[in-house]
C-alpha cells in the first residue's frame, strides 16, 4: 500500500476521511508490529514460535484449566476495534457464549453500556439508538461531544463539521455543553458545565418543560406511557441546586429548555463526556426524554432511527441475543449488558478465590491496562492468571503480561463490513469489502485464530442452532455465513434470489464502494423501532427514579475540590495509533493537562510546569497548559498515554496513564449499566517535581 484516500462517491463519507484513518497503512507496515506468534519467556521477553507450537500449547493449557476448574474459569475481553471487525467480534462473542462463561468483558462498559441500558428501558431493545438528524434540524444540543475531532460518535455522517455549520447557516442554532471550549464549541454557542454534572442540567431542563407546560402533549399521548412518573422525576430537580452543581446559571438553564421546546425541530445528542460520568445511564435517559417530551422523536430534524443493512436492533429484540440482567457477576453481583460484564470487575474476578474464579483470559483488540478503570489493579491482576492469550498487533502495556501474543490480520488485510456502526449512519448505506492486501508474515484473521482455539477445545466458536453438531461432522460455520444469512433475510436482503434487487455478501463484495440505501433515515417508522409489547416508549422507570435519588444524595469531597475530565485530540484514537510517525508530531501528541489561569495561580504553577494530580485512587504528574479554554474548578487531561511494551514510538511519547486516577470500585461506577466512572473524577492539584 502506498497511500489511502477517501472515496468521493461514498454516500456517507462524501469524500472525507479523518487524519487517523488515512494513516492506517502505516500501522499495517509498522516494523514494531507483531507478525508471528510470540511466547513470553521467563525473563519477560518474547520469542517467535510457529502457529502449531502456539495453538497446541494454548489448547492443552485451556483444556487442563477447563477440566480442573470448569469452563466458567475461562474468559474473554475485547476492545473498541471489534466494532469494525464483524468476523472477530462474532467469533470471540460466540466462543464465550458456547463456553457458557460469565467472564466476558467488553470496552462497551467504558463508554456505551449506558446507551444500551437506557435504550432497553425506553424502547424495549438495547440496540435501538435514535440519531440526531443534523442535516435538517433547527436546534442541535450537543452534550459532552466534540464531533469536529471525533467525527461523530454513535452517529455517522461525512463532513460533520460542514453539516453542523450548515445548521447555523440556515438560521438554526448549535449549542455545545462542555467544560472545555473544544474545537466544536469554538464554532458555535458554548455553555461551560462542570464534569459529571450533566444529569443535573438535563433534569433541570426537563423540570422547566413540565412546569411551564412546554411539552408536546399530543406526541406524548401517541408515543409513550408513564409520563406522570417522568414528570415526578423531573420535579425532583431543584433549579438553584442544579445551577450550583453545573456552574450554569438558572437563567441559562431555563432559556435552554424554552428554546429547545420552541424550535421547529430539535436534536439532543450526548457522547463520551456525558457517557463517562458516575450517573451515565440517567444522563442518557434524560437526553432522550428531552427529545421525546418535545415531540422530536421520529421527526424530521429531530431524533430519527437508523436503517442498517443488518437489523441488529430487531434481531436482538426478537431472538433475545441482546439484553441485560440475565445473569450477574460472581464477585460484585452486577447485571450483564448484552452478555458482557463491566471491565471495572475484571481485576476482582481474577484475584478473588472461589468457584468460577477467572483463570484464563483471551483478549482481542483490547488494551485494558491503559483504557479501563483502576489501571494499577488491572495490571497487577493479569499476572495472577494461569493463562493469558492476547490477539494484538503490538506488545503493549497489556499484552506484555500475556503468556502468548498472537498476530491478528488488520483492517485492509481482511474482509470487512461495519457491524456496529452500520446502523448509525444518517445516510443509510451498505458495504462489505474484500481484503486489499494479504496479511503480513504469519498474521491471520481474528476469526481464524479464535476458531483454531475453539477446535482445540472441541467446540465451534459460534452460538448458532446445530452449529456444534455440524462441527463434529466436519462442517464449521463461519462468521460470514451467519451475517450474510441475517442480511439476506432482512429488509434489504435478496431473499436468496426472490428479491433480485436485494443485497448479499457476494453482491456487495463485487461492488467497489458502498451502496446507498436511502437519502436520509426515514421518519414515521416509530412502530417498527419500538420493541415493547405495546409499541410505546416507557417513561416510567423506577431505576431512573432511584438513580435520581442517589444523585441528589451525593455530596462533594472537600479533599478533592476539582473535577477531572478527559480530552481527545485530533490525531489520537484512544490508546491506538501512538506508534504512527505522522500522527505523533506536534505538541498535541504529548500527554498534558489543561487548567484555567485562575486555578493555575491558586495552585502555584505556570504554563508547562509539572502538575501533580491526585484522586482518591491514584496520583500522576504531567505538564500543564494554562489556558482560558477550560472552566474554573476543572482540569482536563489527554488520555491513552503512559505506554509500555514494544511499540517504541508510543513508549517514547511518555506521559501518564489517565486511568491510574479512576475507580474500579463498583460502588462508584454507574449502577444500572456498570459503565466506568471516568469523567468528573474529584481531584486535587499541586506543583509537581520535574522528571
Amino acid at each position: 500500500m502506498i497511500s489511502l484516500a477517501p472515496d468521493p462517491a461514498h454516500p456517507s463519507s462524501r469524500g472525507f476521511a479523518c487524519s487517523k484513518g488515512v494513516q492506517f497503512h502505516e500501522v499495517v507496515a509498522d516494523p514494531d508490529r507483531v507478525v508471528h506468534p510470540m511466547q513470553r519467556m521467563p525473563d519477560g521477553l518474547f520469542a517467535p514460535r510457529t502457529w502449531d507450537q502456539a495453538l497446541d500449547d494454548i489448547g492443552a493449557r485451556l483444556r487442563a484449566i477447563r477440566k480442573a476448574h470448569g469452563a466458567q474459569s475461562i474468559g474473554v475481553a475485547y476492545g473498541n476495534p471489534v466494532a469494525w471487525n464483524y468476523a472477530g467480534s462474532t467469533a470471540i462473542a460466540g466462543l464465550a457464549e458456547v463456553l457458557g462463561t460469565k467472564h466476558r468483558f467488553s470496552s462497551a462498559s467504558v463508554d456505551v453500556n449506558n446507551y444500551f441500558v437506557a435504550a432497553d428501558m425506553l424502547y424495549g431493545s438495547t440496540m435501538v439508538n435514535p440519531l440526531p438528524d443534523y442535516a435538517h434540524t433547527d436546534f442541535a444540543l450537543l452534550v459532552g461531544t466534540n464531533p469536529v475531532v471525533s467525527k461523530g460518535s454513535l452517529v455517522t455522517t461525512g463532513r460533520i463539521r460542514d453539516t453542523l455549520v450548515g445548521i447555523t447557516a440556515r438560521g438554526g442554532r448549535v449549542i455545545v455543553l462542555d467544560p472545555r471550549r473544544t474545537e466544536t464549541a469554538r464554532l458555535f454557542e458554548h455553555v461551560p458545565i462542570r464534569p459529571n454534572a450533566d444529569p443535573w442540567l438535563l433534569g433541570a431542563m426537563l423540570r422547566v418543560l413540565f412546569d411551564e407546560e412546554l411539552i408536546d402533549a399530543e406526541a406524548i399521548a401517541r408515543q409513550t406511557v408513564g409520563v406522570n412518573a417522568l414528570r415526578a422525576l423531573a420535579g425532583s430537580f431543584d433549579l438553584d441546586r442544579a445551577a450550583r452543581e453545573t456552574g450554569v446559571p438558572v437563567e441559562t438553564i431555563t432559556s435552554l429548555a424554552r428554546d429547545l421546546a420552541a424550535a421547529r425541530s430539535a436534536s439532543v445528542h450526548g457522547r463520551c463526556g456525558a457517557s463517562l460520568g458516575q450517573y451515565s445511564t440517567l444522563t442518557k435517559f434524560l437526553l432522550d426524554a428531552l427529545s421525546i417530551v418535545t415531540g422530536n422523536l421520529d421527526r424530521r430534524g429531530g431524533m430519527v432511527f437508523g436503517d442498517p443493512m443488518v437489523d441488529l436492533d430487531g434481531i436482538g429484540a426478537k431472538t433475545g441475543a441482546f439484553g441485560r440482567n440475565r445473569w450477574r457477576t460472581r464477585v460484585h453481583d452486577i447485571g450483564e449488558v448484552n452478555g458482557t460484564a463491566p471491565l471495572a470487575c475484571v481485576a476482582a474476578e481474577i484475584t478473588t478465590p472461589g468457584e468460577g474464579r477467572l483463570r484464563a483470559l483471551i483478549g482481542l483488540s483490547s488494551n485494558i491496562v491503559t483504557s479501563s478503570p483502576g489501571a494499577a489493579h488491572t495490571a497487577a491482576a493479569l499476572d495472577e492468571l494461569d493463562l493469558m492469550v492476547w490477539l494484538d498487533p503490538y506488545v503493549t502495556e497489556t499484552s506484555r503480561h500475556a503468556h502468548w501474543i498472537l498476530p491478528p490480520a488488520l483492517w485492509l488485510e481482511r474482509e470487512e463490513m461495519p457491524i456496529f456502526t452500520q446502523g448509525q449512519s444518517l445516510i443509510p448505506n451498505a458495504q462489505w469489502v474484500a481484503p486489499v492486501v494479504p496479511p503480513r508474515a504469519d498474521a491471520r484473521s481474528d476469526a481464524w485464530i479464535v476458531d483454531q482455539l475453539a477446535r482445540r477445545l472441541g467446540i465451534l466458536a459460534l452460538a448458532v442452532p446445530g452449529g456444534q453438531l455440524l462441527a463434529k461432522l466436519g462442517l464449521r460455520i463461519k462468521p460470514h455465513h451467519v451475517i450474510d444469512l441475517t442480511l439476506r433475510i432482512g429488509k434489504h436482503g435478496d431473499l436468496f434470489g426472490l428479491r433480485p434487487r436485494g443485497l448479499s455478501r457476494k453482491k456487495l463484495m463485487a461492488t467497489q464502494g458502498a451502496v446507498k440505501l436511502a437519502d436520509d433515515c426515514a421518519v414515521g417508522v416509530f412502530a417498527k423501532k419500538i420493541f415493547h409489547d405495546d409499541h410505546r416508549v416507557h417513561l416510567d422507570q423506577p431505576d431512573m427514579a432511584a438513580e435520581t435519588r442517589r444523585l441528589i444524595a451525593s455530596t462533594d469531597d472537600a479533599r478533592y475540590p476539582m473535577r477531572l475530565f478527559s480530552i481527545r485530540t485530533l490525531r489520537s484514537h484512544n490508546t491506538w495509533l501512538h506508534n504512527v510517525p505522522r500522527l505523533m508530531t506536534g505538541g498535541e501528541r504529548r500527554c498534558h493537562a489543561v487548567m484555567s489561569c485562575s486555578d493555575a495561580v491558586a495552585a502555584g504553577v505556570h504554563d508547562r510546569d509539572p502538575l501533580t494530580i491526585t484522586s482518591q485512587w491514584g496520583q500522576i504528574t504531567v505538564p500543564v497548559i494554562v489556558s482560558d479554554e477550560v472552566m474554573e474548578g476543572t482540569v482536563g487531561l489527554t488520555h491513552g498515554f503512559g505506554h509500555g511494551g514494544g511499540w517504541r514510538r508510543a513508549v517514547a511519547a511518555g506521559g501518564a496513564n489517565y486511568n491510574v486516577l479512576t475507580p474500579d470500585d463498583p460502588s462508584y461506577i454507574d449502577q444500572p449499566s456498570g459503565n466506568a466512572f471516568l469523567n468528573g473524577i474529584p481531584v486535587r492539584v499541586e506543583p509537581g517535581s520535574a522528571p
